[in-house]
This record gives structure tokens, C-alpha cells and sequence, in this order.
């Protein structure tokens, strides 16, 4: 029998083994061709079956699971047992998300409510519950609601204010958790993270060090909980400080700028070492070292290395012993990287049954696991959870977490590298429409916000499959300045807004037309925050290459970035970072005004749809009044919307549905044929 026939019997089995998820272990058929593409629900709904964790011993199964209509309920179920898994928690306002296991008997899990209308809605923590697994119990832990920046310290037991954040499971076995206090200083800027010890089932917390240094804002910990490693920032500055566990004492390992930081802290093992992501340092080869505490000097060899793209890690990091099991990265797409000799051939085992896929295992116990649990995906397949008997080489299909999407009906997704204009090397991704593109097609360019962050990565997204299956090839370039491509290409962004940062915009799309995909007379460009600035400088600096923008929370003048004192960037940010990565508001304000998109609507000839939040505090909807205001003063008013309720994106899924449905109505106006 094969692994994929074992899949399929599983599947036909599941309602009788775990009939709490009947309803969600369906996998979709394959579409008849010429079906009408899935409607904007399929793929902006929340996911049916948003996440599963295995619990410490791999016996049981917590799962976040949604059914039509409903919130985001708790699921457990024994999976030695053949009873119904159990609804541990559900809420009639919020949904349940971000769960962990405690323990086998414990767990913790935040809420969220998209549903809310209130102003103050997108300003409310994510809390902390407890409950026990068979539902008992239920603890609030952490609260939502912040008291007008205003927090006052809890007493015994009551619950925490929302300055609060989870930040580890404690020692395995005990009800034991870390939580970071955030600190603010007179101006509400955040200016430490003070972590304390908190019972999970009764509230009790206790502090967890006396002598901690001043102004640390991430910590390190050890698996039994004890902290090790601390990162404080100041004034433009980092200071990384290990504890000596014999003393207690915090000493300074070493110091460098916030903005050539030559590595990180990735996390500490049961030995007390510290591993670091080590920065690119121009070979274009980032990797995961070992760095002396003693020495501050860092190991001759990485333990891992990956050429081309930056040392994104994590750890998987045995909870009992602190034994390192292996590791997370991310090259092109997630992958894993097994240290555990038994993991190393499950691994293998469950690539040759899910080919043509991700597949990201969890292993509880990971010595000699008795389970797995998988979560399976690609560029085409949203993700669908398995479990896997390994002593008895069964599998149990859990669910797809999208089960209205076929993935015969998605676009293929392409990582490409291609040379720039001025030679430089830049990355990108191209989605092509289901069936491919023979004859050229119309195309949009989706360009990613930050904009220093990663804008894509090998998976279903929604936005672009979206806009793939309405017939349009999608480019997403990875500009310089993004990250995720090594320390040269992050830095080349530096103060290129407008500039070389655009033409990486442009030599995407062109690379695209000359390979034969795209229409040049048929394209669109697309884009939120910083990728709305992009769009609105694409159509003003290239204005016989695109069709039409949609700009949606967009910074139409990286000035105001600086001015607004209201906005939620840091006074250090605007102080340390923001002149070397933007541009001084001063000593460049020539550069910043020419690269403006408010002093540049004259230019613009194409249509354009301007969407704001109107309670946006990253990107205040005065940016985008102005820009309306210039763009009718040069004769061509934009298509104008604004979500009251929303602020730096949509939140509420009829915003996000009604946002998507305007964008596909205003490109399939100007992109017909």
C-alpha cells in the first residue's frame, strides 16, 4: 500500500477518530476546467483550521478550528482515546488564538475580536487565558484592555494589565510561565521589558531576577526558564549582557549600533551556550554560529550556513534536557534542519508521502516521537494538518485549513534573481495565472510594505493567488532594502526611496514583459504602506507603464514621517534610524520633497484608488487627504475610500472582503483588453 493510499484511508476514517473536526477533513476536489475562479471569501475568511499543537507527551491534540459563521474555538482531543474531542474554550465575541501547551493537563492561549466595532478595538492587547484541557478552570491571565496608557501593578492573583506579553513556557512539567512587563517612558515610548515568573493555573507571580541591567528590551532563556541572555537598547545602541549563573551577575559581552548589528541572539541550550544569527558580512553566506560568553568571540565555522539569503533561524530545543533538536530557516521557503538522528528519517519519510510540498514537522516527545504532527503546504495548497503514527505508520488527515480553495485552480509561484540596471542583484517572485502564461497577460505589481522586511516567501498567499486566478500575472519584487536577501542587499535600500529603490520595481516588471508573460500595455501596480508610496512613484516616475494604482494606508510624503507627533514611530526611531535609512528631514530635505508623491500628482496620468484607515497612527490618513487633494488639483481625482473603524490595514472581515472586491472591479476596469 502506498503512503498516499494510507492518506486517503485516514481521511475516510477521521470522523470516527476525532469527530470534533468532522466538517474539515474534506481536501478539495479537483475543479472541472473553465470554472469561474473561487469568490473573494475563499480566500480572505478566516482559515477553518488555523492551528494544531501536539501537547509535551503527544497525546493530545489542541487545535484552533472555525466553522461558517462561528469564532475560533478550542479543540482538544485524547488521541489514545476514541471519544469526541472536547470545545475547551469558545466565546461568543472573541476568537481563540496563539495556543500553547503548558503542560499535558494545561494550556494558554490569547483572544482577539475582529468583529469589534469600537474605536478602541484595534488598540486592545491579545490578553492571556488559561484552561485546563478538559475545559476546567478557564483563567484570565493577562488583560486586553489598556486604561489610557495608564497601567497600575496587579495584586496576588488578579489579572495582569495588557502591558503584558507572553514571552515563554516555563520549566517542562510545571504550571510555570515568563511574561514581559513592557516599560514606558515619559514621552509612551517603550523603554524596557521586565520579565516575571506567573503561575498559569493560579495567577500567582513572583519575580524572576532583582538585578536586571537598565534599558533591556529582549531576553534569552534557558528551557528551565532561567534568563541568560538580555539585549538592551539605547540611544542608538545595543548592549548585549549574559548572566553567570554562579554569581547572578549580568556582564557586558559586547555593543555595536542599532543599524550594524554583526549578529543576534537565535537561543541558549542545555548547556548554557549561546547560538547567534551571524549578519552577512558581504560574502553573501549568513549562518548560525556558536559565540563564546567568555571571549565575545564568535566560532571559526557555522553550524549552519545559507548562501544568498539572511540567517532566519529557530531552535527546536528539547524541553526536559535543553538538547538541541534541530532547526527552522528560511531560504526561498521554510525548511527544516534535524539534528535528532530519528528525526532526520522521519523527515525524510514524510517528504516522499507529501512530495511537490513544505512539510514542517512537530514532534512531541522528539527522542523517540510517537507522533507527528505535519502541516503540509505549497505555492498552490494553503496548508492541511496530518498526523503521524509512527509506530504504526498510519496517518489521520486533520483538515485543510481552506477547504474552498482547489489547488488546481491556483497560480504557479516562481523565485527568480535577476540583475538590476545598475547590476545588482535582485530577487523576486512571479505568480503566473492557472494554465500559465503561453501568450502575454495582463499583470499587477504587488509590492510589499516595510519596507524593510521580507515581502514573500514559497506559500499560498492569499492576495496573490487572489489576484492570479483573476487572470493576472503577479510580480513581487524584493527591492534593495528588504530583508531576507543578505546584509548588501537590506543596506542598498538605505535612503533610495523613490530612487534605486523604485528602478528595482521597474527591472521586475521588465524582466517579466521580456520573458514573454506580460502585456506592457496591460499592467497595474498595487500596493500598501510603503508599497502604496511605491505605487504612487511608480505612476509619477514611469507614467506610461502603468494602467492604473491602488495605494491602500500609503506614505504619500516620507516627511510627515518625521512630523507627525502623533504617530506611533518612536521618538528614538525618528532620532537614530530614520535619518540613516529615509533621509534627514534637514539635511536632505530637497531629496525627500523630489521623492514626495504629494509634490509629484502633476505627473500621474493614470487612475488611482486611495483606500485609509481612518484611525491609522503608522500612517496618519493626512497623508492620503493630501494626496487626494493634489491629484484633483491636477485634474485627475482618485477613487477614494475610507474605513472608519480600521487603522494600518483591515482587521474586520467585511473590510477586508469589501476592500478586495473594490480592487478586483476598479483593475478589471482598466485592465480589459
Amino acid at each position: 500500500m502506498t503512503s498516499k493510499s494510507r492518506l486517503r484511508l485516514a481521511a475516510a476514517c477521521l470522523a470516527i477518530s476525532l469527530p470534533a473536526f468532522n466538517g474539515l477533513a474534506q481536501t478539495a476536489g479537483r475543479s472541472p476546467p473553465n470554472l469561474k475562479p473561487p469568490p473573494v471569501e475563499a480566500f480572505f475568511q478566516p482559515a477553518r483550521l488555523q492551528d494544531a499543537a501536539l501537547s509535551p507527551s503527544g497525546r493530545w491534540l489542541a487545535a484552533q478550528v472555525v466553522r461558517p459563521g462561528e469564532r475560533a474555538v478550542l479543540v482538544v482531543s485524547d488521541l489514545d482515546d476514541k471519544e469526541p474531542a472536547k470545545v475547551v474554550a469558545a466565546f461568543s465575541k472573541h476568537d481563540v488564538q496563539g495556543v500553547r501547551w503548558v503542560n499535558d493537563d494545561l494550556l494558554v492561549f490569547e483572544v482577539d475580536d475582529n468583529l469589534d466595532r469600537s474605536r478602541e478595538a484595534i488598540y486592545k492587547g491579545a490578553g492571556l487565558m488559561s484552561v485546563q484541557r478538559d475545559g476546567e478552570q478557564l483563567r484570565l491571565l493577562i488583560k486586553r484592555e489598556w486604561k489610557n496608557g495608564m497601567f497600575f501593578a496587579a495584586q496576588g492573583t488578579a489579572p495582569l494589565e495588557a502591558n503584558h506579553d507572553l514571552l515563554a513556557i516555563g520549566k517542562a512539567g510545571s504550571d510555570e510561565l515568563i511574561v514581559g512587563e513592557r516599560m514606558y517612558d515619559n514621552n509612551r515610548d517603550f523603554s524596557a521589558l521586565r520579565p516575571i515568573k506567573l503561575d498559569a493555573r493560579t495567577g500567582q507571580r513572583s519575580s524572576l531576577l532583582d538585578n536586571a541591567p537598565a534599558d533591556v528590551k529582549a531576553w534569552w532563556f534557558d528551557h528551565q526558564g532561567t534568563p541568560r541572555a538580555a539585549m538592551a537598547s539605547k540611544n542608538g545602541q545595543y548592549t548585549l549582557y549574559w548572566q553567570d549563573l554562579v554569581d547572578k551577575r549580568w556582564r557586558e559581552i559586547a555593543r555595536f549600533p542599532w543599524l550594524d548589528a554583526p549578529y543576534w541572539p537565535a537561543f541558549v541550550d542545555g548547556g548554557g551556550q549561546l547560538y547567534v544569527t551571524q549578519t552577512d558580512d558581504g560574502t553573501g553566506v549568513s549562518g548560525i554560529r556558536l559565540l563564546d560568553t567568555a571571549t565575545g568571540r564568535l566560532a571559526a565555522q557555522p553550524m549552519v550556513s545559507v548562501p544568498g539569503f539572511d540567517s532566519n533561524f529557530g531552535a527546536v530545543i528539547d524541553r526536559d534536557t535543553g538538547q538541541l533538536l534541530g532547526l527552522n530557516l528560511l531560504t526561498d521557503g521554510r525548511t527544516q534542519v534535524w539534528l535528532a538522528t530519528a528525526m532526520k528519517a522521519l523527515q525524510v519519510k514524510v517528504d516522499a508521502a507529501l512530495p511537490g510540498r513544505i512539510n514542517l514537522l512537530s514532534c512531541r516527545p522528539c527522542d523517540k516521537p510517537r507522533r507527528l504532527l505535519v502541516r503540509s503546504y505549497s505555492d498552490r495548497q494553503p496548508g492541511e494538518y496530518l498526523l503521524y503514527d509512527v509506530g504504526a505508520d498510519r496517518w489521520q488527515r486533520l483538515g485543510v485549513q481552506r477547504p474552498a480553495i482547489d489547488p488546481g485552480q491556483m497560480g504557479r509561484m516562481d523565485f527568480h534573481r535577476i540583475k538590476a540596471r545598475d547590476g545588482a542583484e535582485l530577487p523576486l517572485w512571479v505568480t503566473l495565472p492557472p494554465g500559465g502564461a503561453a501568450q502575454p497577460k495582463p499583470a499587477v505589481v504587488l509590492v510589499h510594505g516595510g519596507p524593510w522586511t521580507r515581502g514573500a516567501e514559497w506559500a499560498w498567499d492569499a492576495e496573490s493567488q487572489y489576484l492570479a486566478t483573476r487572470g493576472y500575472v503577479v510580480i513581487q519584487p524584493e527591492f534593495r532594502g528588504s530583508t531576507g536577501y543578505g546584509r548588501a542587499h537590506y543596506r542598498a535600500g538605505w535612503q533610495q526611496w523613490g530612487q534605486a529603490m523604485q528602478d528595482d520595481v521597474t527591472d521586475a516588471l521588465r524582466f517579466a514583459v521580456q520573458k514573454g508573460w506580460v502585456d506592457p500595455q496591460r499592467v497595474c501596480i498595487v500596493g500598501a504602506s510603503y508599497g502604496g508610496y511605491a505605487t504612487l512613484m511608480g505612476l509619477a516616475k514611469d507614467p506610461d507603464q502603468y494602467r492604473c494604482g491602488v495605494a491602500w494606508v500609503g506614505v504619500t510624503d516620507p516627511r510627515l514621517m518625521f512630523s507627525i507627533h502623533w504617530s506611533d514611530i518612536g521618538r528614538e526611531s525618528k532620532q537614530h534610524t530614520m535619518p540613516q535609512m529615509i533621509g534627514d528631514p534637514v539635511k536632505d530635505a530637497e531629496r525627500l520633497k523630489a521623492n514626495a508623491p504629494v509634490e509629484l500628482a502633476a505627473k500621474i496620468k493614470a487612475p488611482v484608488m486611495l483606500v485609509y484607515g481612518a484611525l491609522d497612527m503608522r500612517v496618519p490618513i493626512e497623508h492620503g487627504e493630501r494626496m487626494r487633494e493634489v491629484l484633483r488639483q491636477a485634474g485627475n481625482p482618485p477613487e477614494w475610500h475610507v474605513y472608519g473603524d480600521e487603522g494600518h490595514g483591515w482587521r474586520r472581515p467585511e473590510n477586508i472582503l469589501d476592500f478586495w472586491r473594490r480592487v478586483d472591479t476598479f483593475l478589471s476596469r482598466h485592465l480589459k483588453p
